[in-house]
């Protein structure tokens, strides 16, 4: 009963994983512009908000291809994974700037 209520949480279908897959990409973009503005404060905001998105779309898609392998591709499960780790590595460098750290 635990992982049903677990699942309704997680995206479902490969539709909208390739969404939330598509929707990390264009975080990432937008992340690249802002940086490239030196707008630094914007930049981090949405590392940090697309950032958080990726994980919960990785999450799903990790979710999905152990509960069915043929219908989540590697394709989509790598990509995601490279999208996460640089949205997340790009919000935690932002965050530990602004620390001072």
């Amino acid at each position: 009963m635990n992982q049903k209520k677990e699942r309704d949480f997680l995206l479902q279908t490969t539709k909208q994983m390739n969404c939330g897959a598509i929707c990390s990409g264009l975080g990432f973009l937008l992340y690249l512009i802002a940086a490239a503005l030196n707008r630094r404060g914007f930049a981090d905001a949405i590392a940090i908000i697309f950032g958080l998105t990726a994980l919960y779309v990785y999450a799903s898609i990790a979710a999905g291809r152990k509960r069915d392998k043929e219908a989540v591709s590697y394709n989509l499960l790598w990509g995601q994974t490279a999208l996460t780790v640089l949205l997340t590595a790009c919000a935690i460098l932002g965050i530990r700037q602004r620390l001072g750290f």
